[in-house]
């Protein structure tokens, strides 16, 4: 094989490796699609059904009259204190990347709003895992998530453009 011919296979696993990478990510809006982040939404229900990876990103939509998002410490989940926060949102529409593998908290720093509920822990797991407990383990075959189904797509089709690309290069075009 001609070094052009590896290098245009190169380049092109390459493009395929970095679009697998963000087609596998998933944006996922706090709450939704019944709810948002608000007081009636019950979050422990909704993350429950939810696999967070590095590379995912959750979005809290919300009336930044009323509520705010903080992301606090385990002790400060645990005692609904935004004191010594991590960070905080004010916009009403804020995206935060889950970038590394861990345990994220947050709540509404609000008074008596965290004490209400509203506040989510984040489990981010490594990509091909996810979160068992013994109260949440499936009782039958689950299907496979959206951002699974796309991974499996991209890959798929990165193969084919491998193959597509050689076989281009492979015959001489005069």
């Amino acid at each position: 094989m001609a070094s052009v011919e590896r290098a245009l296979i190169l380049v092109a696993m390459v493009a395929a490796a970095a679009v697998l990478e963000t087609a596998a990510a998933t944006t996922y809006t706090v709450g939704a699609p019944d709810g948002l982040w608000d007081l009636q939404t019950n979050y422990a229900e909704w993350v429950a059904t939810k696999t967070f990876h590095p590379g995912d990103k959750i979005t809290f939509t919300y009336s930044a009259e009323l509520h705010d998002v903080v992301e606090v410490s385990k002790a400060g989940y645990d005692a609904c204190s935004s004191a010594n926060n991590v960070s905080a949102f004010r916009t009403g529409n804020d995206v935060v990347p889950l970038t590394a593998v861990g345990t994220r908290y947050f709540l509404c720093g609000l008074t008596g709003h965290c004490g209400s509920g509203m506040k989510i822990r984040i489990d981010v797991v490594a990509a091909g895992s996810s979160p068992i407990s013994p109260a949440a383990a499936p009782t039958s075959a689950a299907a496979p998530s959206a951002s699974t189904a796309a991974g499996t797509a991209v890959l798929g089709f990165a193969v084919l453009l491998v193959v597509v690309l050689h076989r281009a290069i492979a015959v001489p075009l005069w």
